[in-house]
């Protein structure tokens, strides 16, 4: 018998191979069966109600109690679209008077009290990454704002407004930002090395390569070993007594290889490459062989998108729309798509191992290469 966490490891596992390209697939694959497990009659259009009308529009779902009086809204959006519905569900709430608004692209899911004071941010209550919590902790998280019986009861609004008005919520995030900064810099963030080559520029007059400042953020806080001889040449092995031993943190030139060049084992198959370019679309290329919609759900990634662009799309526009001068800069890929190549290595790196959890294979394992 399905419960909400075995639900939710099977819409996770199908979210991370791009499965929901769509709004409504997210609605019908996502939301709805989530609704099931959270006790509600998903078939009673009276308790759960999709577009309802709101005056300025029509919400996707509107969850009702009593019947056919809605109690919280759910809007729903296409995979990566999440934060371009925050106004209009608000505004949906605000025509209707209902306190207590869902915004959801499937991944996340966006808890927010549209009577507080402040900005869109300010009146979120609570933001689920489902790919960031454990199925267990997930689940939970829903049932605390969702689950028909504290809908019903009230018990989900009021566990809402305390929240939001807890002073736990600045220690909260301030917990999170370790981990936020780790993966930003492990994924190569554009806006963050841009911003670091722009400041290198003013300070030397030269701008920085793009992928020594992607490595150098990559490497920060790792610590090297290094062996400082006095007596000997770096050729000749130090003696005990000759030598200090000593912690040091990675710099571009230590922490990162000299040579781009290496192999890649595909399901077994060597494919030699030059750079992190070629391996890059090596991999797109053979997984999408055999397979019409690889490349659409990998680009419907989270990974696949910059704040401002797309890395795989199916016009030049898409992958520099603001950037005329670097829309050459691109790979063909099967089936009319794109891939952009003006991107540091690291972000390279990423898009090989989101191709791989697309295909459902293991990075290291399926899919190896040397970096």
């Amino acid at each position: 018998m399905p419960t909400l966490e075995t639900t939710l490891v099977d819409i996770i596992a199908r979210l991370r191979q791009g499965r929901f390209q769509n709004e409504q697939a997210v609605s019908q694959g996502i939301v709805l069966p989530i609704l099931r497990e959270l006790g509600w009659d998903i078939f009673d259009t009276t308790l759960v109600w999709p577009e309802y009308q709101t005056g300025e529009g029509r919400a996707d779902f509107a969850l009702c109690h009593p019947p056919s009086k809605p109690a919280e809204f759910i809007e729903v959006k296409p995979p990566g679209k999440a934060e371009d519905g925050v106004r209009q569900a608000l505004e949906y709430a605000f025509h209707t008077g209902v306190p207590f608004i869902v915004l959801t692209d499937g991944r996340t899911w966006s808890f927010y009290l549209p009577a507080e004071q402040g900005s869109y941010e300010d009146r979120r209550v609570y933001k689920l990454d489902l790919f960031e919590r454990p199925p267990a902790e997930a689940a939970d998280i829903l049932r605390r704002y969702l689950a028909y019986e504290r809908v019903v009861s009230g018990e989900a609004l009021d566990t809402a407004r305390k929240e939001y008005r807890s002073r736990n919520r600045r220690s909260q995030a301030r917990a999170a930002i370790p981990d936020a900064w780790r993966e930003l810099v492990e994924k190569g963030d554009e806006l963050l090395v841009e911003l670091l080559a722009s400041a290198v520029e003013s300070k030397a007059g030269v701008r920085a390569d793009v992928d020594d400042v992607a490595e150098f953020l990559a490497a920060l806080g790792k610590p090297i070993i290094v062996e400082t001889a006095t007596s000997k040449p770096p050729t000749e092995p130090a003696p005990r007594t000759g030598g200090s031993r000593s912690v040091v943190t990675a710099s571009p030139a230590t922490a990162a290889a000299s040579g781009r060049a290496g192999r890649l084992i595909l399901r077994g198959k060597a494919y030699p490459y030059h750079n992190a370019k070629d391996a890059m679309v090596i991999v797109l290329r053979e997984l999408a062989k055999g397979d019409p919609t690889f490349l659409e759900r990998c680009s419907q990634h989270p990974d696949a998108q910059g704040r401002k662009r797309r890395y795989i799309a199916r016009t030049p526009e898409e992958l520099y729309p603001d950037r005329e001068d670097l829309r050459e800069m691109r790979e063909a890929l099967p089936g009319g798509w794109l891939v952009a190549t003006n991107l540091n290595n690291i972000l390279k790196k990423t898009i090989i191992k989101l191709a791989a959890e697309v295909g459902g294979l293991t990075f290291g394992k399926d899919l190896i290469v040397e970096f």
